[in-house]
């Protein structure tokens, strides 16, 4: 299971969300005083524009790790799936092994007494028959 990816993917998106926050902070205070400016400030309203750029950047960037951890997030679920139905599987061989060998066993053990039967019947009538 990759935790490591899991856990950068994640790492990634709380940065970005927490980037973004303070980007939007910022570009909601240069409008804010933009616009008590009458006519507005041109380098003021230029920054406004590349913090907006910035904000759809990381906005992008956020998607990208939110999805890059959805993916790593199925995979993983696909994976503990798959080891589970490996277990399971190993478990019912194992189960299916001991049982063929019980079942040898016992027809050995059922041989040995079916031949203990047999010599004991035979002593028995050579006895009746002296």
């Amino acid at each position: 299971i990759d935790y490591l990816g899991m856990m950068m993917a994640v790492q990634g998106a709380f940065a970005d969300r927490s980037k973004l926050s303070s980007l939007q902070a910022r570009a909601e205070k240069l409008e804010a005083a933009s616009s008590k400016v009458l006519g507005g400030d041109k380098s003021k309203i230029r920054k406004i524009e590349e913090l907006k750029e910035t904000i759809k950047v990381t906005k992008d960037a956020k998607n990208v790790a939110i999805r890059e951890y959805e993916r790593i997030k199925d995979n993983n679920r696909f994976e503990v799936e798959r080891l589970d139905g490996e277990r399971r599987a190993d478990f019912m061989n194992m189960m299916k092994g001991f049982v063929v060998n019980q079942v040898g066993y016992a027809e050995k053990i059922s041989n040995v007494w079916a031949k203990v039967a047999e010599e004991t019947s035979q002593y028995d009538r050579e006895k009746h028959i002296s």
